[in-house]
């Protein structure tokens, strides 16, 4: 099995990405339900979509979620990417510390590529890392951007997390500090650069 690599719409026009599949994520099953005000997961816009108008993606974003997080994938399998921008899920989040190093290795494969990999999952990549500080895997490549995705509305972390480069917020109105609404990635990339000099970003929720 291939990995299937999605071209985007919107605002995510012109980077494609690799996602895998909301509705099958134990972690964003339970995330999803949140009746908390403040939960960005009880907003989730990927479980809408994949429930409804894009459901015909579920299929090909469940082989990805089984080929990511079953084992790592033979160095010849994994794909060549033909862009100078990436995103690991738009839609998804990572499953297990498996995943999250087959999109290390993808990353080394592909050093002329910078690939931003969005993810609540501080737990996974500690244990990823501790795995590729162990000499198990080369230690994480200079072309992931790790972005802490913030899952608390209107409570903007000024700074990332440790491990991280950068930190995306959510708030529930048009904020003097959003630097992230409205604008097309393509055109702006501060989440996909280590040298943006933005390492907060703020956008309103969708």
């Amino acid at each position: 099995m291939q990995l299937k690599i999605s071209t985007m719409t919107g605002k995510m026009q012109d980077i494609p990405a690799i996602n895998t599949n909301t509705l099958s994520n134990p972690f964003c099953i339970r995330t999803s339900k949140s009746n908390s005000p403040d939960s960005i997961c009880g907003k989730c816009y990927s479980v809408k979509m994949l429930s409804t108008y894009r459901a015909n993606c579920v299929a090909p974003f469940e082989r990805n979620s089984l080929i990511l997080s079953d084992a790592l994938i033979p160095a010849d399998e994994l794909p060549v990417i033909n862009a100078h921008s990436f995103r690991f899920h738009g839609h998804g989040e990572l499953i297990n510390s498996t995943h999250y190093l087959n999109f290390v290795r993808i990353a080394r494969k592909n050093p002329w590529c910078t690939f931003a990999l969005w993810t609540k999952r501080r737990d996974i990549i500690r244990a990823g890392d501790a795995r590729i500080d162990g000499c198990y895997y080369p230690r994480r490549p200079g072309n992931l951007v790790l972005v802490y995705s913030n899952p608390r509305i209107d409570r903007v972390m000024k700074r990332p997390p440790v491990g991280f480069d950068k930190v995306f917020n959510n708030t529930s109105s048009l904020t003097e500090s959003d630097n992230c609404s409205g604008r097309k990635c393509i055109e702006c990339l501060q989440c996909y650069r280590h040298d943006s000099g933005v390492d907060v970003i703020i956008e309103k929720v969708k």
